[in-house]
């Protein structure tokens, strides 16, 4: 009997100190949540420099850079790979034309609403024809995460056999 209340208070302990980091975690994150929403809503993502915003990019934005059209393949887990065109802008050409210079950083981490993260290196994001951010599938305007699309940006690696590091739902391009 003593050794079930005794095993019973420290459940309640740790049950009581995780309910405390989860409130403190959630509080944390209202304001990220509150921004992911924004973002979305204006169908824009933020260019960061070591964690700094640097510019809010939108639609107009990618269009004033001569978007260019290609095909790629598109392989998932829940398909088979299927050959589609998409029209975006080259990563590099995105980030020369805000005057940022990636040479120096260690890495370019592209994070998306979901949370997902795919992090680049300088040589990768200035390798030519093969980093895009897309705004366009098949000739239709990318949908949001919460229309239940990729969009409304979709960083696509074009030399990535698989598409595992291909980023839905871009959010943010960190410059590290």
């Amino acid at each position: 009997m003593k050794n079930t209340k005794k095993t019973n208070r420290v459940v309640y302990l740790i049950l009581g100190a995780l309910l405390i980091v989860v409130v403190i975690l959630a509080l944390l994150n209202r304001g990220d949540a509150g921004l992911r929403r924004a973002l979305e809503e204006h169908r824009e993502f933020q260019i960061l420099t070591d964690g700094e915003l640097t510019a809010k990019v939108g639609l107009e934005n990618l269009l004033d850079l001569n978007p260019q059209e290609f095909t790629t393949t598109m392989a998932t887990s829940i398909g088979a790979p299927k050959q589609v065109t998409m029209k975006g802008v080259e990563l590099r050409v995105l980030l020369d034309s805000l005057d940022i210079d990636t040479s120096q950083a260690a890495t370019i981490a592209v994070s998306g609403l979901d949370g997902y993260v795919s992090p680049l290196t300088p040589a990768e994001v200035n390798k030519a024809d093969d980093i895009y951010i897309c705004y366009s599938l098949d000739g239709e305007i990318l949908k949001t995460m919460s229309e239940g699309g990729m969009g409304p940006f979709l960083m696509v690696i074009r030399s990535e056999r698989f598409a595992q590091r291909w980023c839905k739902y871009v959010e943010s391009i960190d410059i590290k």
